[in-house]
């Protein structure tokens, strides 16, 4: 990667001396960049543009080249590559359209691009790119009208037109660059690529990447699970409903769809995922310039009542708490405010503050222990001085160790003294709610600085030759969704408990089977071809004796056929009735990263409540145990008033058997258990229903 962001010589090959042209810009940006190695434009047409000497081919420079800049139409791309090949090129960027991005044949060009780039072992950034930047290597290899200044963030978008929008975004407000990256196809350098040299930088404090798919998904996962233990990652993931969703056969397959699965990737990487660009570029600026809180204690300094009000909702609802200020603090905060004043969080100094007061306050609430960041926020009074106010908050721009973040709250009369603050480096928000999730955003990485290393997956002991057995049984029938009581042989074999059962051909083996397990018991129709029994009426539960039993077989069976009449049926299972309160534990495998593990509230409501919780497998206990909390409905399961709490070890382990089964069995599509029965603190868990999809053997 080094020839790609710091090439001691460049070649831009398409440069044209024309304006309009891209070629004339991307030459023109090196040059008005300060790039300190030799630049060497490329084009047969022209014996010199800019004062540079122009050859006809990169082969025909007489120094190395480390990195070629092609802007060139896409057909002649390939024999420009070939050609830097032969020169001994490092790397490559393509700025050229008209690959995989326009069809079929433009997919064709671009494989035989990066075969032609891999026989040279050139790395390849693009094609259908805007390029990059590196700030301190004085490079601007990109055709943007708006270079970046130097600064501490790094971007990577896969979106040219968000780069643009960046750009003018940062032209605007005091921040500045690192490296600013256009990935385009990514037909070779992505997002892990560059994760992996960003987290070394040492000129780069944030990454900021807007990402509409990745195809490595798995490398990604890993790269930010690496990078965000050492500095923040805010992401933008555009696309939020999956283009290639395929039908799932599961509940866990209809919940698990692409966006969900980029939410739980981000997640357990450690990544700040945001909604929209507006909430990206506020986190950018708040980590850029902020040093990260070292608490979670907040403190709210306004002189506008509402204003806090809204400032302390902001809070609630992003997870943060307002500080509990020490005795010494309120008498301090009562020596130097008016008697109308509020002495308690959040602190009103009173519509009449000046820039004194607001000192006062904002001093002694940053000397509390308990504040690790601050809120100011201003209204525009007939009585308040807003520059001076502004001046102040100045004072406290990288000489504190706590966070503050502004909001001066209104419109000309505030553009000044935002300025003002901009130039000075405090983060300036329109409105306190903005504010607060980018403090939010800085306290979250902090939390992710302190997670536990992945732990090593401790293999459980399983019977992995049953399960092969009853996937290649299956497969021999030309099936590849399996009956209940096949996928809970494929339960069994990785030990995981299911009810005492069997299969009955007819009424009197079901009532014989029945008598033998004891009552209550509960009856499903056995078949290949239903996935959802419940939904056809084929269960029936609490079956007490055997004319209850009679009286449902008949019935049951009647209601399956009428609703399913070209439904196989193979007989009715007959199981112990279980107990307990009804999770989901499931797993569907996603085209990028594999594996996801589904838990959530279980039954017959889960595809409408969907409180869920996903995860990419593999799982250690720390994460299958964040999954189990971080559903609204844990204290159900933890013992809410005064109920006995469940068998959550024993749950968490289910979910870790799922995960390591999923990663042994490739073949498994989707598996799903609902419900799973928890049973109170250390009588274990029960999966009484299995779902099991597997994939055909071309697959």
């Amino acid at each position: 990667m080094r020839e790609l962001f710091e090439p001691a010589s460049v070649a831009i090959i398409g440069a044209s001396p024309d304006r309009t042209k891209v070629g004339n810009i991307i030459l023109g940006n090196m040059i008005e960049s300060g790039f300190q190695g030799p630049l060497y434009p490329v084009n047969p047409r022209y014996e010199e543009i800019m004062g540079l000497r122009c050859y006809p081919r990169v082969t025909d420079v007489p120094g190395p080249v480390e990195m070629a800049v092609i802007v060139v139409p896409a057909k002649a791309v390939l024999q420009v590559t070939e050609e830097c090949g032969q020169k001994g090129v490092g790397a490559i960027v393509v700025i050229s359209a008209g690959f995989k991005e326009v069809g079929l044949e433009g997919a064709v060009l671009e494989r035989r691009l990066g075969e032609l780039a891999h026989r040279y072992g050139m790395r390849v950034l693009g094609p259908n790119c805007l390029g990059l930047v590196n700030t301190h290597h004085r490079m601007n290899a990109t055709f943007a009208r708006e270079g970046p200044r130097e600064g501490n963030i790094a971007i990577s978008s896969q979106s040219g037109a968000i780069c643009v929008v960046i750009l003018d975004w940062a032209a605007n407000i005091n921040i500045g660059f690192s490296k600013f990256v256009s990935v385009g196809n990514k037909l070779d350098v992505d997002e892990g690529h560059l994760l992996e040299y960003l987290r070394e930088d040492p000129f780069t404090k944030v990454i900021g990447m807007y990402i509409e798919g990745t195809d490595r998904g798995r490398e990604f996962l890993r790269q930010a699970e690496l990078t965000t233990r050492v500095k923040p990652v805010i992401a933008l993931k555009a696309g939020r409903t999956s283009s290639g969703a395929k039908a799932a056969s599961s509940h866990t397959g209809a919940m698990s769809g692409s966006d969900r699965v980029y939410d739980a990737a981000m997640r357990q990487a450690g990544v700040v995922r945001v909604g929209n660009i507006e909430e990206m570029f506020d986190l950018l600026q708040a980590f850029s310039t902020m040093p990260l809180p070292q608490g979670e204690g907040v403190a709210i300094v306004t002189n506008a009542g509402g204003l806090g009000v809204m400032a302390a909702d902001a809070c609630s609802d992003n997870g943060l708490t307002l500080a509990s200020f020490e005795p010494a603090t309120v008498e301090r905060l009562r020596e130097g405010l008016p008697p109308a004043a509020s002495l308690y969080n959040p602190i009103d100094v009173v519509g009449d503050a000046d820039a004194a007061r607001y000192d006062h306050a904002i001093r002694t609430v940053m000397a509390d222990p308990n504040v690790a960041c601050v809120v100011a926020l201003l209204a525009p009074t007939d009585l308040v001085d807003v520059s001076s106010v502004a001046r102040t908050l100045t004072a406290f721009a990288g000489a504190s160790p706590k966070p503050i973040v502004t909001s001066f709250v209104g419109g000309k009369e505030m553009l000044a003294s935002i300025e003002m603050l901009k130039a000075a480096g405090v983060p300036n928000y329109p409105s306190p709610e903005r504010g607060v999730r980018a403090l939010a955003a800085m306290v979250e990485h902090r939390r992710n600085l302190e997670r536990e290393e992945h732990q090593a997956v401790t293999p459980v002991e399983a019977d992995r030759a049953a399960v092969r057995e009853v996937i290649t049984e299956v497969r021999a029938e030309g099936r590849l969704q399996l009956s209940e009581s096949e996928g809970k042989r494929i339960l069994r074999a990785y030990g995981i408990r299911t009810p005492e059962e069997g299969i009955a051909k007819d009424l009197p083996s079901a009532l014989a089977l029945a008598e033998r397990i004891g009552y209550p018991v509960a009856m499903k129709v056995e078949s290949p071809d239903i996935a959802h029994k419940t939904d056809i009426g084929g269960v029936v539960l609490d079956i007490d004796g055997p004319e209850e039993l009679e009286r449902s077989y008949q019935v049951m069976l009647s209601r399956v056929h009428e609703k399913l009449p070209r439904a196989r049926i193979t007989g009715v299972s007959i199981q112990r009735m279980v107990r307990g309160r009804e999770v989901i534990v499931g797993m569907v495998r996603d085209d990028q990263f594999g594996p996801v593990v589904t838990f959530g509230l279980g039954g017959i409501f889960v595809e409408i409540l969907r409180d869920v919780a996903h995860g990419i497998a593999p799982l250690d206990r720390n994460d299958a145990e964040r999954m189990v909390r971080s559903i609204k409905a844990y204290p159900m399961l933890a013992g809410a008033r005064g109920k006995r709490p469940g068998d959550i070890p024993a749950l968490v382990d289910v979910i870790l058997r799922v995960s390591q089964m999923a990663m042994e069995f490739p073949e498994l599509e989707e598996l799903e258990m609902n419900p799973v029965m928890v049973g109170d603190e250390g009588m274990g868990v029960t999966a009484v229903d299995a779902l099991v999809t597997i994939k055909g053997e071309q697959q």
